[in-house]
């Protein structure tokens, strides 16, 4: 494949986004693709549209959700995908442990680890539908830079929450608001 085409130009003739596209051009061969891309989502990405094996693309989407936390429940559903890369399990188990921790997952309060939930539920969807599998690269990833970020993440969120609202407030007063209410049958 290396001397037929050009990844940028196979990527971009398969529609990827233009900033994956824009970043890997420097790669002209797929084998310096290959060895220098830093992202493992694209990485994925790629070998899922190149073809590669579903149980391959299943390993390699759980060492990347093992970099992170997600818990008993995701710590079940990497466990039993495994088993079912080995035969010892079924779809039907894995899917059952997935939809556990997308219950589980109701319940997760901070952005790091719903991340970290989100890098294990692609890794148990992976195994019906192989897509999927690059999701669990970037959701890793997206945990992590969360957990470190954490204190100044959710001050940079409240402070950026609170602007919009100041915003939103002088751009529209409660008056109006108190006008629409109103007028809508209910009282201010």
């Amino acid at each position: 494949m290396d001397t037929f085409i050009r990844p940028a130009d196979w990527l971009r003739d398969r529609g990827a986004q233009a900033d994956v596209v824009d970043a890997l051009a420097q790669f002209e061969t797929w084998s310096a693709l290959w060895a220098g891309c830093p992202r493992g989502d694209w990485l994925l990405g790629i070998a899922e549209r190149l073809g590669a094996p579903h149980d391959a693309l299943v390993r390699a989407a759980i060492d990347c959700a093992r970099i992170v936390d997600a818990g008993d429940e995701g710590r079940r559903v990497l466990d039993v995908t495994e088993r079912w890369l080995g035969r010892a399990a079924t779809a039907d188990e894995v899917g059952h442990a997935t939809r556990e921790l997308e219950e589980a997952m109701r319940r997760l309060g901070d952005p790091a680890s719903d991340a970290a939930a989100r890098a294990v539920l692609a890794v148990g969807l992976a195994v019906s539908d192989r897509d999927v599998a690059a999701a669990a690269a970037g959701a890793a990833a997206e945990s992590v830079i969360l957990s470190s970020l954490d204190c100044g993440f959710e001050l940079a969120l409240r402070w950026a929450h609170d602007r919009c609202a100041t915003a939103v407030r002088a751009a529209i007063p409660w008056d109006v608001i108190a006008a629409c209410v109103a007028s809508s049958g209910g009282a201010p």
